[in-house]
């Protein structure tokens, strides 16, 4: 059961609120759109001021909005615990640098919340398309259309089984997968596609809580899973500390992650290393 999101706000000012935060940090962006240089943070990823200005306008809106609540956030390690309670607030301001630097326009601006260690909310905005994804109770929206989870069973020619960026440094996909493989470089797209029946299955790496929250909460309400490779559900109550995920993970309708995972070879659960088979 999910948690409620916080009662001292109803769900139609919680979504107007972050309707009208995420669109003004939307323009900040796209600002730098297509005109930006970038850093090379110490994790070796790259960072632009794009990056830093969203960041730092959703820190200071959520903070003035819920003061009493934590904060996690990508850029420069934010993190805030909550003065009161367990509720936390998560912040990718780009999921999707690559892309963004790209000129692509799968780049999203994320926002998740956590209480108890659930992820119980999540806004995803989409700046260049101006798609927005969210759910904030009992359903999950894109833009004005509520939308579910695929219906389908079991997989198929057309499956779609979207994935991070370098799939051939961690797997094999068995050729007796029967679907396409697609990856638009940003977790918080892939998951806001199968929560809202866009594609089938995602594959995410030893991704971070800000990747994760909003996307997950959105799986979770439509009836999704988000789980690592060895069949354990992910739990973001370890994750509040800013560390990577333990292992990769699968999203999506219970069924279709299990049927997926029969035709993935994960090369540090199969015996595989640095590309080769174990002798």
């Amino acid at each position: 059961m999910l948690t409620a999101v916080p009662t001292f706000r109803s769900m139609e000012s919680l979504e107007s609120f972050f309707r009208a935060a995420l669109e003004e940090a939307g323009h900040l962006a796209m600002r730098h759109f297509l005109r930006t240089s970038h850093e090379i943070k110490r994790d070796g990823s790259p960072v632009t001021e794009a990056d830093k200005a969203v960041q730092e306008f959703l820190v200071t809106a959520i903070a003035r909005e819920f003061p009493q609540d934590g904060i996690i956030a990508e850029e420069d390690d934010v993190l805030r615990s909550p003065q009161k309670g367990s509720r936390y607030w998560t912040i990718d301001p780009i999921d999707g640098t690559i892309p963004f630097m790209a000129g692509m326009a799968s780049w999203g601006i994320a926002v998740g919340f956590i209480e108890d260690g659930r992820p119980a909310a999540g806004f995803i905005y989409l700046p260049a398309t101006r798609d927005i994804f969210y759910t904030a109770g009992s359903k999950v929206w894109r833009n004005t259309e509520a939308r579910t989870m695929t219906g389908d069973r079991s997989l198929h020619r057309n499956t779609l089984l979207l994935t991070h960026g370098r799939p051939h440094q961690r797997y094999t996909l068995r050729e007796s997968f029967p679907g396409r493989v697609l990856s638009l470089g940003t977790a918080s797209a892939h998951l806001s596609l199968i929560a809202t029946g866009g594609a089938h299955v995602v594959l995410i790496g030893h991704d971070k809580i800000w990747d994760l929250t909003p996307g997950y909460a959105m799986l979770l309400t439509n009836h999704g899973v988000l789980r690592y490779l060895d069949g354990s559900d992910c739990d973001l109550s370890a994750l509040l500390d800013g560390r990577p995920a333990p292992l990769p993970m699968l999203g999506g309708p219970a069924c279709l992650v299990e049927e997926t995972l029969s035709h993935l070879d994960y090369w540090a659960i199969s015996g595989l290393a640095s590309g080769r088979r174990a002798e």
